[in-house]
């Protein structure tokens, strides 16, 4: 989660206007409450500061506070039994201290609990806050502001001021959630301090619409009037936060005159790269069954210069109008005090008619709470704050991301690489130098918002490179930014626990696995084969067939030896009859490799082609199919079985010379092979792998002296059965091949 910096400073009201309810004593001087009575501190509103009609979305403007209205409850258990006990609306005429309030002191019952709420800009006259008659009046209270989009733009017709609330609290710290307050807990002879946190009823959008290539936009061309407007604006809000974002806001389309008041943003060399519009809305929910006809949308008039082909050539082609309707709401929802950011890239021109605006699908959304921005008063040390858009950012095939990452800071920012490494192939992290791999992010020196350009040589060994930016502005405050780059291949593994076969049962049984005795099956042998089948005999006894369940027992970890980091110790288990725990047999590797390697490739080559391979079905189990067009087939993410599925297959003469007899045990095998991880996650569906695919997995893995960082030398054997037939291991360690009857297999699964 972002963090989001709120600074108090305290207010004097010294012109107030009251509208009263209860208890006042108009011969207290109002001078001396400041010796003896309830002074309020706020945050998150600007006290006293005049609105200009010149800066539509000018953080002042977002902040400044005409006036408050403070209301006194008692405390009961229900809303309306909290009773009005005090209020008063005091108007700002400057900004200097602390705001105090009129209540007579003397009227406060010691150790009594009470609500304090706080509204500020409400456009509701004085009386209604006076004479609300308890708490849950107020809560249902509503105000409408038409125009709200263009709240504090000068406009006639157009709002002012943010309507904002908040709920007093004792000390300086908010509490999580609010609460009643004792005022006073023996009689008040000094003075008693509460805050207030104001957050507005609105939510900020601003739209960012940037050009391609193909687009130049201009402010220029003869004829064009370039603005906007909203369509179902939700413009009905209640005046507190209850909580809850409601379907029945009312909402309504926005005069159709269009607003020029939009951003043009240019670049160094004063072209026209992007247009901005800010604008506000009250919070809303929309239906399933009607946010698509009723939720809100910008319509927008760009003027600009399109790059078309005429007559065999390109050239710029002035468009006056260009209509585009941007949808603004993803989820269709907008929540009180949220920013809410859309960046739309405009490929081609809008539609010259005002009526059918070309839609921008090219969307990127983003949102968060909305920062309340406290303006300097007085020469006071202005707000400190900084904002990161992303807390993680992926950068998949590229070496550079000057687009992602925007920032903004009341102060310019530095930006250092921390943490940069990969996770080799036997889960161990394995740290890296910046500066080896050209690993940076910058931005324009001095600059207090805009993008971070990250910088990073595309990773070269088949891993994701993981990195932290951390940026810190000039008054120490920081955001950290975890970074992870892609290359076009890459590989991440699994830590396997054990192995099964879902075959290893009788009757409705459930399989034998390490957890379950089941049918106290671990072992499989060849029976016998007719008309393209085979038959099994199935065991207890361990080693003995040609497939035996296995575990890996032990896990060695970063701090044991070089010889055996990442590794396990992988052993057969097995039940006996009379057995409660299962019998741990002789090591099969120790140390060994238990891991899966999830494998993602992302672009097709002259020797394969991506694709799922076509898999066939015998009316119980799928198969990958034998045809020759499978054969060059890859499957864009796949993983691979550990050692816990390794099958070595000798010594069985003529029973498995001939593809078919190969290929029809190869594939029951896969078809019910089942690993299990160390978090218990359960991987089945395996297949057998196409030629293609095993060759993928050799290239990757090397031999067994180059040491691959991110696969292990996997495939070992001289010979792999594919779903087509045996594809040689060219990667293998001897280097004259070995007979045809000495090969094994490896299963794979499609992982998406």
């Amino acid at each position: 989660m972002k963090r989001y910096f709120n600074y108090i400073f305290a207010l004097v009201l010294t012109s107030i206007s009251l509208a009263c309810h209860g208890g006042f004593e108009e011969d207290v001087p109002r001078e001396m409450l400041l010796e003896r009575g309830i002074v309020l501190n706020v945050t998150g509103g600007n006290l006293g500061l005049e609105t200009r009609a010149d800066a539509m979305a000018d953080s002042d403007n977002e902040s400044a506070v005409k006036h408050l209205d403070i209301m006194i409850f008692h405390d009961a258990e229900s809303d309306d039994d909290k009773s009005l006990f005090y209020a008063e609306r005091a108007t700002v005429a400057n900004a200097e201290g602390q705001v105090s309030l009129g209540v007579d002191i003397n009227t406060i019952e010691v150790g009594a609990k009470y609500w304090v709420y706080v509204v500020a800009n409400s456009t509701l006259p004085a009386s209604t806050f006076a004479n609300i008659s308890n708490v849950d009046a107020l809560v249902r209270l509503t105000q409408q502001d038409y125009n709200l989009h263009l709240t504090a733009s000068g406009l006639q017709s157009t709002p002012t001021h943010f309507l904002m609330d908040g709920v007093a609290y004792m000390g300086t710290s908010e509490p999580v959630r609010a609460q009643a307050i004792t005022i006073a807990d023996a009689p008040i002879t000094d003075v008693v301090e509460l805050s207030v946190k104001l957050r507005r009823a609105a939510a900020k959008v601003v739209v960012k619409m940037v050009a391609s290539e193909n687009i130049q936009f201009a402010n220029d061309i003869e004829g064009a009037t370039p603005g906007y407007y909203v369509r179902n604006t939700p413009y009905k809000t209640r005046i507190i936060n209850d909580g809850e974002v409601r379907t029945s806001n009312y909402l309504e389309t926005t005069n159709e005159s269009m607003s020029p008041y939009f951003k043009w943003v240019t670049d160094s060399e004063n072209n026209i790269t992007s247009v901005e519009v800010t604008l506000y809305v009250y919070s809303h929910i929309w239906e399933t069954n009607d946010s698509f006809n009723n939720a809100t949308n910008l319509l927008i008039d760009i003027p600009a210069y399109y790059n078309a082909e005429v007559n065999g050539s390109r050239t710029l082609r002035a468009h006056p109008n260009n209509y585009y309707q941007v949808p603004l709401s993803k989820e269709f929802l907008f929540e009180r005090n949220h920013y809410y950011e859309v960046t739309a890239h405009v490929n081609a021109p809008g539609a010259e008619d005002f009526s059918e605006p070309v839609e921008v699908t090219d969307l990127k959304y983003s949102a968060y709470p909305w920062t309340e921005q406290i303006i300097n008063v007085g020469g006071q040390v202005g707000p400190e704050y900084l904002k990161v858009n992303l807390d993680e950012l992926k950068m998949f095939n590229t070496n550079i991301d000057s687009e992602s990452l925007l920032f903004s800071s009341s102060s310019p920012v530095t930006i250092s690489v921390t943490d940069s490494y990969y996770v080799d192939k036997f889960g161990i992290k394995k740290t890296i130098s910046p500066s080896t791999y050209h690993i940076s992010a910058t931005t324009v020196s001095g600059s207090i918002s805009g993008n971070i350009t990250v910088k990073s040589d595309s990773p070269t060994n088949n891993t994701i490179r993981y990195f932290t930016l951390v940026i810190t502005n000039e008054t120490g405050q920081s955001e950290s930014v975890k970074v992870e780059q892609y290359p076009l291949v890459y590989i991440v593994n699994i830590l396997g626990h054990y192995s099964y076969r879902e075959d290893f049962k009788t009757g409705n049984n459930a399989p034998t696995t390490y957890y379950n005795k089941g049918s106290s099956i671990s072992t499989l042998s060849l029976s016998s084969y007719s008309n393209g089948k085979w038959s099994y005999s199935y065991s207890n006894n361990v080693g003995r067939g040609f497939w035996s369940s296995k575990v890996a027992t032990e896990d060695y970890g970063e701090d044991a030896s070089d010889s055996k980091k990442g590794r396990s110790r992988i052993r057969y288990y097995s039940w006996g009859n009379s057995n409660t725990t299962p019998s741990l047999g002789n090591d099969t590797d120790n140390p060994g490799n238990a891991r899966m390697y999830h494998i993602r490739i992302t672009a097709t080559s002259g020797d394969y082609r991506l694709g799922l391979p076509r898999m066939v079905s015998d009316g119980n189990q799928q198969y990958t199919d034998v045809g020759e067009d499978n054969e060059k087939l890859v499957s864009p993410s796949f993983m691979t079985a550990s050692r816990l599925g390794k099958v070595d297959i000798q010594n069985y003469g003529n029973n498995l010379t001939n593809n078919e007899r190969r290929y029809a045990m190869a594939r029951d095998h896969c078809a019910n092979y089942v690993e299990v991880d160390r978090d218990g996650n359960v991987y089945d569906n395996w297949r057998l792998p196409t030629a293609s695919e095993l060759n993928i997995i050799i290239e990757l893995q090397g031999t067994k002296s180059q040491s691959a960082d991110a696969i292990d030398y996997l495939l070992d054997a001289d010979y792999y059965m594919s779903a087509s037939g045996l594809v040689y291991n060219k990667g293998r360690s001897n280097t004259t091949a070995a007979s045809e009857s000495v090969w094994a297999i490896r299963c794979i699964r499609d992982a998406y």
